[in-house]
This record gives C-alpha cells, structure tokens and sequence, in this order.
C-alpha cells in the first residue's frame, strides 16, 4: 500500500467513525422506517427518495445497502404543517 492509499484509506476511516458517532447519538430506542415504508407511507417514488437523500433534505442511514429514515422527523414535519395549515400568511 502506498502513502496515497494509506491516506486514503485514512480519511475513509475518520469519515465513518464520525458517522458512527453521530448514529450513536441517536436514541437507541427511535423507530425508523425503510425505504419501503417511506414510499407506501408519503406516496413518494423511488427517484424522489434518491434526491432527497442526495440533497440531504431528509436524515438518513445506509446499513448493509438499505436505507433508514427516523420516523420522528417525518412526524414532526407533518404535525408542522398541520399547525401552520391553519395560520394564514
């Protein structure tokens, strides 16, 4: 292995160790919801998922090649709306 890819390397390792933190971080006990809850749940098509999570509009985890979301931000998000829903602007 040579310097280039030992730093490589390197900074790949930092990188998911500040991930891990930050999902640690996290309650243990939070529900989440798959990719496939998402979709049935919110009407939202795999492409829409796809951008958000590449805009990072929406939190999210990648474990063993699936991706979770935490249901407690979409129910803060649609419990938001109900509330402003009433308010006129």
């Amino acid at each position: 292995m040579n310097q280039k890819e030992f730093q490589q390397l390197k900074k790949d390792l930092e990188a998911l160790f500040i991930r891990m933190q930050n999902f640690e971080k996290r309650s243990i006990d939070e529900q989440w919801f798959d990719s496939a809850d998402i979709k049935i749940q919110f009407n939202f098509s795999e492409s829409k998922l796809y951008r958000l999570r590449k805009a990072n509009k929406i939190p999210h985890e990648k474990i063993g090649g699936r991706y979770y979301y935490p249901k407690g931000y979409f129910f803060s998000i649609l419990l938001e709306k109900i509330k402003n829903k009433g308010k006129k602007i």
